[in-house]
């Protein structure tokens, strides 16, 4: 846990949210004639309120003194958050669980989708732990969480725990309420082998909805033949519990590596299908404005069909991520 110091040295740091660009009005206007409204699959919430909530930083983007700083700084609540929602004409979303901030300490994430129903939680729990699937159980049905994340990197052996036969009750479980189980199984040096494991684990628990973040991260300008897809990758199509989650984070990557990327999307839809694909913010973790990159995902999804625009950005989600779970198949 962070030290109290580093935590007061922060909110003595700390200043006012700058007011939004004029992207904002632009925003504004176009969500007015949008025919469809948005699902964010991937908010991330925190406060400064640290000693309600103490901050417990688990990150590979920021080192923890830093993520502590921009939480004080400028804490993700649930108020801001849905502030953002309603300028980007998004109805409701994912509330998921942020690894930066407090890791599988879930409570801010619980206290604030209680008191907001637009806001659905995702938790992170312990894949392995022995406790977690009758605490998956529980929060189901008393807290409404519509799946779970889990993280961690990979061991000695390149495995990641959470993929291995250590995490079967957790996968069980889930599987029996019809959770989804979000994942980010990303190895510097067989990313392969465990991306085919996520395949094999859809297959065998086949109620559990499947959600690959960032899209597995694809790389263009190592593969752009394949669009910066392994075969690895393109072989999840044949899953048809396995769904893909294109994000700000992956936006902000793929524009990083000169990624054309209308053409990135379509060649991703036409692999994956319209209706396997879902949409997220990635707001509280990618330090962007963030209703420029909503206009980003919109853009380069502008020539599919309204059906494909509203599957991708709204109907896919919706009946993914049910509160407490699909229950048995």
């Amino acid at each position: 846990m962070i030290e109290r110091r580093t935590l007061l040295a922060s909110a003595v740091a700390a200043t006012a949210l700058a007011p939004l660009s004029g992207q904002a009005s632009a925003m504004a206007a176009k969500t007015k004639g949008r025919p469809f409204k948005l699902y964010d699959c991937h908010g991330h919430f925190y406060t400064d309120e640290w000693r309600k909530y103490p901050f417990d930083a688990h990150t590979a983007r920021y080192g923890p003194e830093r993520m502590v700083a921009k939480a004080m700084e400028n804490p993700m609540t649930a108020e801001k958050v849905l502030a953002f929602w309603d300028k980007a004409g998004i109805e409701r979303g994912l509330g998921v669980q942020y690894s930066s901030t407090y890791f599988t300490d879930n409570s801010y994430l619980l206290d604030i989708a209680a008191k907001y129903d637009r806001i659905t939680p995702i938790v992170i729990l312990d894949a392995t732990a022995e406790e977690t699937p009758a605490t998956l159980k529980k929060m189901a049905s008393e807290n409404g969480i519509a799946g779970v994340r889990f993280m961690g990197v990979p061991n000695e052996n390149n495995e990641f725990l959470f993929l291995t036969d250590a995490a079967s009750g957790s996968w069980e479980m889930a599987n029996e309420l019809g959770l989804t189980i979000t994942l980010m199984p990303i190895s510097r040096t067989d990313p392969g082998k465990a991306i085919t494991r996520v395949g094999e684990l859809a297959d065998k628990y086949s109620n559990v909805g499947v959600v690959l973040d960032h899209i597995g991260f694809p790389r263009y300008g190592a593969r752009p033949d394949s669009w910066g897809y392994l075969p690895e990758h393109l072989e999840l199509a044949n899953h048809k519990n396995i769904y893909f989650k294109y994000t700000t984070f992956l936006i902000e990557m793929l524009l990083a590596d000169d990624t054309p990327l209308k053409e990135f999307l379509e060649y991703t839809v036409g692999v994956y299908g319209a209706d396997h694909m879902i949409w997220g913010s990635d707001i509280g973790n990618s330090e962007v404005d963030d209703l420029e990159f909503v206009q980003h995902a919109l853009d380069s999804a502008s020539g599919f069909s309204l059906e494909q625009q509203k599957a991708l950005f709204y109907d896919t989600a919706k009946g993914l991520f049910i509160p407490g779970g699909r229950g048995a198949a």
